[in-house]
């Protein structure tokens, strides 16, 4: 069908902004659960009172990033106001690290909990305290201050910032409904799921500012494909693009300051950006073929795209300030949906050789699949560089999978209503 057919068929859009529906993808762990290093979490004491399992978000957490073999130990009790009273002997000899806390409610207020937590390294049969923690926690934020711990522990234990306390954006669609398409948001892992529009028609393709307040998106309600900013706090919405033709794929610069998308208003679907302050809109590229898939690098001054010029669609590096093109890949028959790495040591993105994966590719030309599957779409990093979240088919539906940049983790987040596509991975959160 063809863009011009689709947009006479689309009836007018409803749009509805909603609030918080609080439902839950269910992670679940399919590879890597043997592997990594060991550390102990043993509960924290007093967390009853709290009104999530900080202990099991921690473990959860640590497990999901592909590092780390984490076992909660029931049966030991450490206070973190004793460190000296820590027996190393309590735990087997492979365990690296013991992370250790206590609960007790804020004197100030019902609502708030004074939470100590200790990160304990055990190293020739002695315990010494890396880091730790003493916060006053909200009531409404305890699952954002257990994934705070697991960042802390990460870059403790990795030297890498941790990128527990991030969100996922996706496109929710439930057949069948009235409005079944759903922009929605989470944490990383699923939950706290938060609906910001529902509609009758498309949503596509959201794109986090760097920020992390609002998301670009492409939406149908107009009888046309257009280019929409939405605050996902405020929920107040401006359009951005509304060309004739295509307006797709959205993707804001690391710095913040731009927004680069796909138009077809000249003819052939080509590169524009627009810078956000001065309002200037500028086309990046000028070929007879598809050019598509804007992904910028750290600096905000280059783009990866996908490009069809040499038959195949293939991606290609672009220098904004000066626009010295290169061809980045060869390897197998097409190659799509670049996404750079943070450190920029190369992207990630959709090879098609035997089906359609998830691949690493970096500046010295090694090519590394990390999924297996053949129907995987729309890769997106976390924020520091560890773990790559896209779309896949599982059990016969989209939904949204995990799998670390090394390949040796893998999860899925499968939903029980509808399927979900276009992940978008936050930037750290404030």
């Amino acid at each position: 069908m063809s863009i011009k057919s689709l947009f006479l068929k689309v009836a007018l859009l409803l749009v509805v902004l909603i609030e918080p529906v609080n439902a839950a993808l269910n992670l679940e762990i399919t590879g890597g659960l043997n592997a990594g290093r060991k550390i102990a979490i043993v509960p924290f004491i007093g967390q009853e009172i709290m009104p999530s399992d900080i202990t099991a978000i921690i473990k959860s957490d640590l497990a999901n990033s592909g590092k780390f073999l984490p076992v909660v130990y029931n049966n030991v009790n450490v206070d973190p106001n004793a460190l000296e009273a820590i027996n190393p002997a309590q735990f087997p000899a492979d365990v690296e690290a013991v992370v250790v806390g206590r609960v007790t409610n804020a004197p100030t207020s019902k609502e708030q909990y004074n939470v100590r937590f200790l990160l304990i390294e055990l190293s020739q049969g002695k315990a010494r305290a890396v880091s730790g923690l003493n916060s006053i926690v909200p009531k409404r934020l305890t699952r954002r201050y257990a994934h705070t711990v697991s960042d802390e522990v990460f870059e403790k234990m990795t030297g890498i910032k941790g990128a527990f306390n991030t969100r996922i954006a996706y496109i929710k669609t439930k057949f069948g409904t009235k409005h079944p398409y759903e922009l929605t948001v989470a944490d990383y892992d699923g939950s706290n799921e938060v609906r910001l529009i529902v509609s009758s028609q498309p949503l596509m393709s959201p794109s986090w500012s760097p920020d992390g307040r609002k998301l670009a998106y492409v939406s149908f309600e107009n009888r046309r494909a257009e280019i929409f900013i939405i605050d996902i706090n405020t929920r107040k919405r401006t359009k951005v693009t509304s060309f004739r033709g295509l307006n797709s794929n959205p993707k804001w610069s690391p710095d913040g300051q731009k927004l680069a998308f796909v138009l077809s208003k000249d003819g052939n679907p080509e590169i524009y950006v627009l810078n956000l302050v001065t309002k200037k809109l500028s086309r990046v590229t000028n070929n007879r073929t598809i050019d598509t898939e804007p992904a910028w690098t750290a600096n905000s001054k280059e783009l990866y795209f996908v490009s069809e010029r040499s038959g195949r669609a293939q991606i290609y590096h672009i220098d904004l300030t000066n626009g010295a093109t290169k061809k980045v890949t060869y390897q197998g028959a097409k190659n799509l949906s670049p996404a750079a790495m943070p450190d920029n040591n190369g992207i990630v993105m959709i090879n098609q050789s035997n089906g359609f994966k998830v691949a690493k590719f970096d500046n010295y030309g090694n090519l590394t699949l990390l999924t297996q599957s053949s129907l995987d779409e729309s890769p997106s990093i976390a924020p520091n560089g560890t773990m790559v979240i896209y779309s896949t088919i599982y059990g016969g539906k989209k939904g949204l999978a995990l799998v670390s940049t090394d390949g040796r983790f893998k999860a899925y987040l499968p939903n029980r209503t509808g399927e979900i596509s276009s992940p978008s991975w936050s930037p750290y959160l404030k």
